[in-house]
């Protein structure tokens, strides 16, 4: 049934996408152990993760046969599935692990709830045959879980689901708790949470929202909103946080991650996060070395936010000043920025804050009513006029309010094999401080 719908749908994709026609099936048994299995309608040597942060899966996962085996390559940074014998076959099933794993530049594969309700992160699946082209980006999948209901793009299954996930895919609920729909979100808040976190989460989230829609403009859909926790074995504890595909996930791991509720550390995470749904279009931005631009902004934006709606005014120069610094000791040993960020994708968060500061003081420098809530929205119209979401055409928008040196800065800045950010980012660094050069 579901190769059939597949077929039909993937019919209106481009042939290179088609011609993959690998199904992934992912499944909860009855016993709470959980599986994927790959098939393919014609043989292969190889199937190939499309994402691969670093050889969790080799750790993690175990193909249910002894016959296979999933292996990483450094050179290639790539996982893939064999026959040990390098037979060609046309169905796998590996046994998964379904307990939190932070991954770098990548969210968790499963985030699961106190009530043994999870989120699946569909993208971590996504795999190919042989090799994944360059315009692969529809990837059929199946859920099953018998008696448990899924959500997926907002709608409730039972049972069984079955779509096409698409780019970085999106985060999948699998569980026996029914969400919860009011005015601003569709929401799922795991009861471990304490009460001070869910406070937060039901006055700060909704705050955000109604203020960031009065600078951005509202969202034409109710996003989905998933407070996640977890209990670990091993004494480690965090959080992470994100948007995808129309919806806002947090996960909090460890007892340590909830004992104390930074009131102001908590808001700036929201903050940051709805600020990247009111981004729209322009959050779309799949080149690794570009991240800075919509990251450097939602940092930029929680810091207004902090400002305007929790009346933190100083935070947002303070936050500046730590992400200069960071910027600057992130770049020390490896000043080329596209090479700096492959090993430290942090820095898309600092330097890109310190970027986006710059530029709202050109903006308003220039023109007191235009700031960067104006620039992202002319950003957000060339996108819907055809233009892709990045650097190029973001900069494009701004040339009649930046100044040639620091436009031709921030293109070299993520294009060039030789430009210099450490020394770049030390001088704007005197500058925002008010000193000379």
């Amino acid at each position: 049934m579901l190769k059939q719908c597949i077929l039909l749908i993937l019919a209106v994709f481009s042939p290179i996408l088609f011609a993959a026609q690998v199904f992934t099936y992912i499944e909860k048994h009855p016993d709470n152990t959980w599986t994927v299995t790959y098939r393919v309608d014609t043989p292969v040597n190889k199937l190939v993760f499309n994402r691969t942060p670093d050889n969790s899966r080799v750790k993690r996962w175990q193909p249910n046969s002894p016959n296979y085996v999933i292996s990483f390559s450094e050179e290639n940074v790539q996982e893939s599935i064999t026959r040990k014998d390098g037979h060609p076959f046309s169905q796998v099933t590996i046994k998964l692990t379904p307990t939190y794993t932070p991954l770098p530049k990548e969210y968790a594969p499963f985030s699961p709830f106190s009530d043994n309700g999870i989120l699946i992160h569909s993208a971590r699946f996504f795999a190919c045959a042989s090799t994944c082209n360059e315009g692969a980006n529809a990837w059929p999948i199946e859920v099953r879980a018998s008696g448990n209901h899924m959500i997926v793009d907002g709608k409730v299954h039972k049972d069984q689901a079955q779509w096409i996930a698409k780019n970085s895919g999106q985060k999948v609920y699998v569980g026996q708790t029914a969400p919860i729909e009011d005015t601003h979100f569709v929401s799922l808040i795991d009861g471990h949470l304490p009460s001070t976190l869910k406070k937060h989460i039901e006055q700060d989230l909704p705050k955000l929202m109604d203020f960031f829609a009065n600078k951005m403009g509202p969202l034409d859909y109710r996003p989905a909103l998933f407070a996640s926790f977890s209990d670990t074995t091993d004494g480690k504890y965090g959080r992470q946080g994100g948007t995808l595909s129309n919806q806002i996930f947090m996960h909090w791991y460890g007892n340590k991650a909830i004992e104390q509720v930074d009131s102001e550390s908590i808001f700036w995470f929201f903050a940051h996060e709805v600020a990247h749904l009111y981004q729209k279009q322009g959050s779309d931005i799949e080149t690794p070395t570009e991240a800075w631009l919509h990251e450097g902004a939602a940092e930029f934006l929680a810091g207004i936010a902090s400002a305007k709606v929790a009346n933190n005014t100083d935070l947002l120069s303070q936050k500046v000043a730590i992400a200069q610094h960071q910027c600057i000791e992130g770049l020390a040993d490896q000043p080329i920025y596209i090479r700096a960020v492959k090993s430290n994708p942090r820095l898309h968060y600092s330097c890109g804050l310190v970027l986006i500061n710059e530029i709202n003081d050109a903006l308003t420098a220039r023109k007191s009513t235009f700031d960067i809530f104006s620039a992202w929205q002319v950003f957000n119209l060339h996108i819907k006029s055809g233009k892709p979401a990045s650097v190029a055409t973001f900069i494009e928008g701004m040339k009649p309010y930046l100044s040639q040196e620091l436009v031709s800065s921030l293109m070299l800045l993520t294009q060039s094999a030789h430009f210099n950010a450490a020394t770049f980012f030390k001088k704007l660094a005197k500058i925002q401080n008010g000193n000379t050069v």
